[in-house]
């Protein structure tokens, strides 16, 4: 976003890594190299960081007063502050938590799950020097977990994360006796945190999750925060909230120039804010499971059910070698991990192995092909983009590793050997590497796209 700049001059703190204590499980380090590395950024940093760039870019920034009052007309919305009033075509509800607009009936919340966040800001004494400096520390404990990311060279922000109906807290302690109850409950973050002081008074925040019956429509859209709110626990948040604006602005720019295609912009962008949440939902399982296996405790069970009914329909979630999820872009459309489910079907598996052991292959479409057309980003403006789709596949792809499916259907008639067939696909679309191309040939059989006229 030509954002980089700034973030450096920012002076943040380069994220370095996790260290964790999970589920009763050892010690678990992982480090970051470059450029993998992110940063730790306090809210006001960040926030100042990106006014710049929206002023550079172009963009008026309000700062006269709150919201005061919404209304729509008939060319638009009417916004008023305390001292001026706008207006405008689109709405974009960015107000985080706050929700000005989503608060209006859009909002839905996760019942039977609440989740408090007790934050505290801490100094390390001098001569001490904090242990993984530039680290995120995580630890989880019987009925809550911790968490603490650096702000600055001697500073972090340390939070607990309670449920107030689930957790033992030290109520009659105040805010600062309760936070220090619960760093005592996790226990190995706490002692990283001896040598050093509690700066200012602890902070009650709410954290629970929340989602949204519909996240836009032609003229308003709620952006990040103010749509959902997904578990901390994912560490993705400030990811999830910059491409959920990055959609927004695209959905926005199509309905200005496009009123045809507000709508289906819109309907885009809804699906995509809904994929977001329950994908990170479902991502959260695992690390859930081992919780409430290893504690026994409702703070876990509730979360874990909650968590496993979100995500039940939706592709299983990569997992490494160690058994643990692997996080995946919040920003990929669910089509494209479809997709990638498929690939790992048994058909496409067979459909490879046949086409490898025959000397010729005579490619046909299938019968049952079809085609249909669904909104997807291209460059700066949604467009519909027309799909194959059968009866394997009805949701339809278009892309499969970025071979164009519709490009190779239609040349694969046209060529009896593989070899052949990979040359005159790569003589009329952009060159893809050969394996990319065997693996889309697969799935295009698999799908039921093409079939095979020997077989």
């Amino acid at each position: 976003m030509g954002a980089l700049d700034a973030l450096d001059a920012a002076g943040l703190v380069p994220n370095e890594g996790n260290t964790v204590w999970w589920a009763g499980m050892p010690r678990r380090d992982e480090r970051f190299g470059m450029p993998e590395r992110g940063f730790h950024a306090e809210r006001a940093a960040l926030e100042t960081a990106f006014r710049g760039v929206a002023r550079e870019a172009g963009a008026r920034l309000m700062t006269d007063g709150p919201v005061v009052e919404t209304a729509v007309e008939r060319d638009g919305w009417r916004v008023a502050t305390s001292t001026a009033r706008y207006r405008g075509r689109w709405v974009l509800d960015a107000s985080g938590r706050a929700g000005v607009l989503a608060r209006r009936g859009l909002r839905t919340r996760e019942r039977g799950i609440a989740t408090l966040a007790l934050v505290g800001r801490w100094t390390s004494g001098r001569g001490h020097a904090p242990p993984d400096p530039g680290c995120t520390l995580i630890e989880s404990y019987r009925d809550g977990w911790a968490w603490s990311v650096p702000t600055a060279a001697r500073t972090r922000c340390v939070t607990a994360m309670v449920d107030p109906r689930r957790t033992q807290l030290a109520r009659e302690r105040g805010l600062d006796g309760m936070w220090r109850a619960e760093l005592a409950k996790a226990a190995r973050l706490g002692r990283r945190l001896e040598g050093g002081r509690l700066d200012g008074p602890v902070r009650a925040c709410p954290a629970s999750l929340y989602g949204a019956d519909s996240h836009g429509r032609p003229g308003l859209l709620l952006v990040g925060d103010a749509g959902s709110f997904i578990d901390p626990l994912s560490s993705y948040g400030v990811k999830k909230a910059l491409a959920s604006a990055w959609l927004a602005a695209i959905v926005t720019h199509t309905g200005l120039e496009d009123d045809a295609m507000a709508g289906p912009a819109c309907e885009l962008y809804d699906d995509r804010e809904r994929e977001v949440y329950r994908t990170y939902r479902a991502l959260s399982v695992p690390f859930l499971e081992q919780a409430a296996a290893a504690n026994g405790h409702a703070f876990w069970e509730v979360r874990l059910a909650s968590a496993r009914a979100a995500g039940a329909d939706l592709p299983e979630p990569a997992v490494a070698s160690d058994g643990s999820a692997v996080p995946e872009p919040g920003d990929r459309p669910l089509a494209e991990r479809r997709v990638d489910a498929f690939l790992a079907r048994p058909e496409v598996r067979t459909a490879w192995e046949t086409i490898r052991s025959l000397p010729a292959v005579h490619l046909r479409p299938a019968p049952g092909l079809s085609s249909l057309s669904r909104p997807a980003v291209v460059d700066d403006r949604i467009a519909l983009e027309v799909r194959l789709a059968s009866d394997r596949l009805p949701d339809g792809a278009r892309y499969v590793r970025n071979v164009d499916l519709r490009r190779l259907v239609d040349v694969a008639p046209d060529s009896d050997r593989v070899p052949d067939l990979f040359e005159a696909y790569n003589r009329r679309a952009a060159a893809v590497p050969l394996p990319d191309f065997l693996a889309a040939l697969s799935f295009a059989v698999g799908a039921n796209f093409l079939e095979l006229a020997d077989a």
